[in-house]
């Protein structure tokens, strides 16, 4: 089942009604896959790949991936490689406006990462995140549920593909220390690309 124009369409207008009833704030609205928010870390204790440490309490930059803006630049994809590629591209792309984002925010100093939770986790590790898995309370089962109906639709087999997916795409946190954020993609890395080539 492919993502009809109307039902994008309609897609789309309650977007728009969700980005105005949410603190989110969009990186670049229709060039970055990112939208953020700053708030207080509600979570187990973080520990990423550079050594920080993200406590509960800490203030972090919160992670969407923008599901609306992504459905539309998956229509006519029929392929599972290639969607996967895609995706990684995006979050390639987006990483270094990401950071020049977090560099210029006010509460740069106190901010101790990004954070977000996801089924798309995998292949993202290259890219400086950690991962790690979330518990299943009311919350997060939820978001598992709603995550897993907007793949309905973005992905191009649809339901068949979720059903299969149940097991193999767990809901996981990625998360990201500021600094490595910065020393990867940040202002001051000449080529922030340059390793994921």
């Amino acid at each position: 089942m492919q993502m009809n124009s109307s039902l994008l369409m309609l897609w789309g207008l309650w977007d728009d009604v969700y980005q105005r009833c949410t603190r989110l704030r969009y990186i670049e609205k229709g060039a970055n896959i990112f939208r953020v928010v700053l708030l207080r870390y509600r979570g187990e204790t973080l520990v990423t790949t550079d050594h920080q440490v993200i406590n509960r309490g800490d203030w972090i930059v919160k992670i969407h991936i923008h599901n609306y803006y992504f459905a539309t630049l998956c229509k006519g994809v029929k392929d599972d490689l290639r969607l996967a590629l895609l995706l990684r591209r995006h979050i390639m792309l987006s990483l270094p406006k990401l950071a020049i984002y977090l560099e210029s925010m006010d509460e740069k100093e106190k901010i101790k990462g990004i954070v977000g939770t996801t089924m798309l986790h995998k292949g993202v590790q290259p890219l400086g995140f950690s991962i790690s898995d979330v518990p299943m309370n009311g919350y997060f089962r939820y978001k598992r549920w709603y995550l897993r109906l907007l793949l309905r639709f973005i992905h191009p087999d649809g339901k068949k593909r979720v059903q299969s997916w149940k097991q193999d795409m767990p809901l996981k946190r990625v998360y990201m220390s500021k600094e490595s954020l910065l020393e990867r993609y940040g202002s001051q890395n000449p080529s922030p690309l340059g390793e994921l080539h």
